[in-house]
């Protein structure tokens, strides 16, 4: 939810699938190909991530944020841009499905946490397998392996930064809504 642009919002669930599954497939399918030669296997590995993605993410998506599946498609890129940006809600009717949004960015995070301390152990497997590929494997298998250390390695060290932003503007674009629903149920008493 937090690693999904907000263009992917713009779709219902096959849209989203489409493209989160299609962007994950591709990078890991060709990396598979690189990594064994085979254009096979670099297929499969795009089919099997496309299916895994495509299904589980979207309907994470839709778990962790129940109120976008009551929004047309812009207002929900609205409302995620809104929200990863920390910004001031100008509709309305779209200040509770900020709030809604930054509740699932959080609930996404603390979802996990027990995988966090996985990343430096699978970075020290992947160094030492890089080093192997690079002297015993092949010139795609090397490279194939340089790639993926350089992922978790972003992994690692920066996406728990761009993490914490994206959360904090949350917050600060949530309590921006709380503050309009307030004043226009105050303005409404009256």
């Amino acid at each position: 939810m937090l690693a999904v642009a907000a263009f992917v919002w713009r779709g219902g669930f096959v849209y989203r699938a489409m493209i989160i599954g299609g962007a994950m497939g591709l990078a890991v399918g060709i990396l598979g190909w690189m990594d064994s030669g085979v254009p096979r296997i670099g297929f499969l590995c795009f089919l099997i991530i496309f299916l895994v993605f495509g299904i589980w993410m979207p309907r994470r998506m839709a778990r962790l944020w129940p109120t976008g599946t009551k929004l047309s498609g812009e207002d929900r890129v609205a409302v995620v841009r809104i929200t990863r940006g920390g910004r001031r809600v100008v509709e309305p009717r779209l200040a509770q499905a900020v709030i809604d949004y930054s509740a699932g960015m959080h609930a996404e995070v603390a979802g996990h946490r027990w995988f966090r301390w996985l990343v430096p152990f699978v970075l020290v497997v992947g160094f030492g397998q890089a080093i192997v590929d690079a002297i015993f494997g092949s010139w795609g298998s090397g490279v194939a392996s340089a790639i993926y250390l350089v992922a978790l390695l972003l992994e690692l060290f920066w996406w728990p930064k761009r993490r914490d932003v994206l959360v904090a503007n949350g917050d600060r674009a949530a309590e921006f809504a709380r503050l309009h629903i307030e004043r226009e149920s105050i303005g409404n008493s009256r």
